[in-house]
């Protein structure tokens, strides 16, 4: 080991020395053993070591001239300080080889800077011997870095742990935040939660799958429940006082799941217990009131702390999308600091039926591999696929309890289904009989596979000459601005509550974006066919509670195709569902459901099909990489690549406050909160959409440029805030109109 005097005397940042930063390095990987992070006391131990080593390569005349002065790395004068730390790692403190490997690979690949450690290695062994030769009696110069990096090629769960562990304290020792808050508070809030129910209704408990959830919360857990049985105060009781994940598929799903456990659950400070983890992330937490004040700097540095917090996976519950989470999957460099934290958490996913084989891939692969490491998983979902539990099941190898409680489901759905396309016609009838009082109820909810079939439902709808006072037709889909959609994404979780009989009628024409966790209750919809796993889960968002009586139909099925995105459906699973469901007429129980979708959608009537292939050529593709052979950039779990883009329209009518907000973010004064804040707003006139259509649309000549490396296109495309952004019309056959809602 270095000498004290050296340690303190040197600088490991402008403010810091290397004492300093090791110790409070140190201080995090405490923080973990004490936590309970840590239950292996051989990961405790060599993590202290690669803390205490990490960065003695800061010693070097060149860095610390470099700190001085306040220069760039030069890289003809310079090597990296985590190769030069490397071989002050002194071989005899360990009591294996295999101990040696793992502190040593830790230390030697905590950063990527550069070229690679082999490069250097090869290239750069001369200038290696000048720097560390003021060191000569602390260091051994050996090169045994090339077998450092088996353990970590071959999958070490240590070597995993450690390096991902120190990535975590160092990270936190530098931002000046706890890698860990504490997670001892859920437990009590759901007792909580429970007891104000009971004020409502002195008899309520928990139900059979929450007390389920409860008592086998050291398992991992695969459940199918349906719609409005409690899935998420079921899944928290599973979580109880241990660091979680709750990954969901929608960012309107996060966003309102974030917002429910935020208000309904956590009594504590939120900035210190839940975190939100999507790309619009910091827009919801500028929007939710944090860091509110604009001049006061503790403020903006309060928003930006909880926002570093987030980002850096150290509270104790996540509402998050998968690719935030399981990107780790590439093994990019530094993938180990994710899966080290998944490797003490909990991991709920919910809504697995939504996940395309891709993204499944993606999951199964990255479920296997924490399962391995020692988390755990709870699956919820209302409709479980046959080909999901089978890949489940092999990725936890019969380490799992499984159960069923859709027979515990209420009847909640009457159901016909018509071989035509969806049209606005049926559901202006519809309406008119519900405003004349022949059905009860006062909430539609049509919901269509593409976008342009949304747009055109919605156009013809709002032709309806309603009478009946504050009637109102909405529309939701993936195509509206960030700032248009959140508004509107409000709006449906207030339509969408359980109606009084004598409210105005509302309309929502909608895609698949309501399908997942929303929690909204209408009286009937109307629905195309995807598949019946999306299917079942439309059907979710129509008497969500099964309170409402059934004696009419309340959800309409449309079978016939219609609209480009259909041509992204695997047709193996459209013609299956298509020809389970076609019969149907009457009441569709949840046993029922369950059973169609069992025999219709199973693991063997999928074996020849595209969703088949697809699911097997990503996961053998992921399973086949190389330890740092993609970078953290290139590891977007994305199926069909989306593309950020400002329609000119908007662009034009907010030019004057978007430049003021380019201003804010090339101003070298602004702090960083400032250009946060600005990047953010932004992006709160950019639509989404997918890259084939963008590869449809003419480019504006400007574009938006976001730093150096970010640029958002402006296309020339209409869009406004009622409809978002415009297609071309689709001209769907419809035919001939028979009254059958009875």
């Amino acid at each position: 080991m270095l000498p004290e005097t050296l340690l303190v005397g040197c600088k490991a940042k402008e403010s810091q020395s290397i004492r300093e930063h090791t110790d409070k390095v140190k201080t995090e990987a405490y923080r973990l053993i004490k936590l309970g992070c840590i239950t292996s006391q051989r990961v405790g131990r060599l993590l202290i070591i690669a803390c205490e080593y990490h960065d003695y390569g800061k010693v070097n005349r060149e860095f610390v001239e470099r700190i001085e002065k306040k220069y760039l790395f030069r890289k003809d004068k310079e090597v990296a300080h985590n190769i030069l730390s490397y071989f002050f790692i002194d071989e005899m403190e360990f009591d294996s080889e295999e101990d040696y490997m793992i502190v040593a690979a830790a230390v030697l690949y905590h950063h990527s800077y550069g070229d690679s450690v082999g490069q250097v290695m090869k290239n750069q062994g001369e200038l290696i011997d000048k720097l560390l030769e003021p060191f000569s009696e602390y260091v051994k110069i050996d090169y045994k870095s090339n077998y450092c990096h088996e353990v970590l090629e071959k999958r070490n769960p240590d070597a995993i742990l450690v390096k991902g562990l120190l990535h975590r304290c160092d990270y936190s020792a530098s931002a000046g935040i706890p890698c860990e808050f504490p997670h001892d508070f859920l437990e009590e809030d759901m007792e909580h939660l429970l007891q104000k129910w009971r004020e409502k209704n002195p008899r309520a408990e928990w139900n059979d799958l929450q007390v389920f959830c409860r008592q086998h919360r050291d398992e991992n857990i695969l459940i199918t429940a349906p719609t409005g049985m409690g899935k998420t105060e079921a899944a928290l009781l599973w979580l109880g006082n241990h660091k979680g994940f709750f990954v969901l598929p929608l960012r309107t799903a996060i966003n309102a799941m974030y917002k429910r456990i935020e208000t309904e659950i956590i009594r504590g400070k939120k900035e210190e217990s839940l975190a939100l983890l999507h790309s619009d992330t910091m827009s919801i937490y500028i929007k939710d009131g944090t860091g509110k004040s604009q001049n006061d700097p503790g403020e903006e540095g309060k928003l930006l702390d909880y926002y570093t917090r987030s980002r850096q996976m150290a509270l104790p519950l996540t509402i998050c999308t998968l690719d935030q989470l399981f990107n780790f999957v590439y093994k990019y460099p530094g993938y180990e600091y994710k899966l080290a934290t998944l490797s003490y958490s909990k991991i709920i996913i919910d809504e697995i039926q939504m996940y395309d084989p891709e993204l499944l891939a993606y999951l199964i692969y990255g479920i296997a591999w924490i399962h391995e490491m020692g988390g755990k998983v709870a699956v919820l979902t209302a409709t479980m696929p046959p080909f999901a539990r089978q890949k489940l099941q092999e990725a936890l190898g019969g380490d799992f309890v499984e159960a069923d409680f859709s027979e515990q489901g209420a009847d909640r759905h009457h159901v016909k289904v018509f071989e035509r396309c969806l049209n606005a016609e049926e559901v202006r009838e519809f309406a008119g009989r519900i405003i004349d009082g022949e059905f009860p109820g006062n909430r539609i909810l049509v919901v269509c596979n593409s976008i342009e079939i949304a747009q055109r439902i919605y156009e013809e709808l709002g032709d309806i000459p309603f009478d009946f006072p504050g009637a109102e037709v909405s529309l939701l889909h993936s195509g509206f601005t960030r700032m248009d959609r959140a508004e509107k994404e409000g709006k449906i979780l207030s339509d969408g509550k359980a109606a009084q009989a004598d409210g105005p009628l509302k309309i929502w024409v909608a895609t698949s974006v309501v399908e997942a966790s929303l929690d909204i209750d209408f009286d009937y919809l109307f629905t195309e066919l995807n598949d019946l796993f999306s299917l079942f889960q439309r059907f979710g968002r129509c008497n969500r509670k099964g309170q409402k009586p059934i004696d009419n139909y309340n959800c309409f099925v449309y079978l016939e195709k219609q609209g480009k995105a259909m041509k992204y459906v695997d047709e193996t699973i459209y013609r299956c569902s298509r020809d389970a469901i076609l019969h149907v007429d009457g009441i569709l129980t949840e046993q029922a459901k369950n059973a169609m979708i069992e025999e219709a959608l199973s693991a063997e009537k999928l074996e020849n099909s595209k969703y088949r292939d697809k699911y097997v050529a990503i996961y053998e593709y992921i399973e086949d990489l190389y330890v740092n052979e993609k970078t953290e950039k290139e590891s977007k779990l994305r199926n069909i690549p989306s593309v950020t883009v400002i329609p000119e329209s908007v662009y034009e009518e907010n030019r004057e406050q978007i430049e003021n907000l380019e201003r804010i973010l090339d101003d070298g004064a602004a702090s960083l909160a400032e250009r946060i804040k600005a990047r953010e707003g932004i992006y709160q006139y950019t639509v989404s959409m997918p890259k084939y259509r963008y590869e449809d649309c003419e480019k504006a000549e400007k574009s938006l440029k976001l730093g150096k490396r970010e640029e958002i296109p402006i296309i020339r495309c209409s869009y406004n805030s009622e409809k978002g952004l415009m297609t071309e019309p689709v001209k769907g056959k419809e035919e001939p109109v028979n009254s059958v809602f009875i």
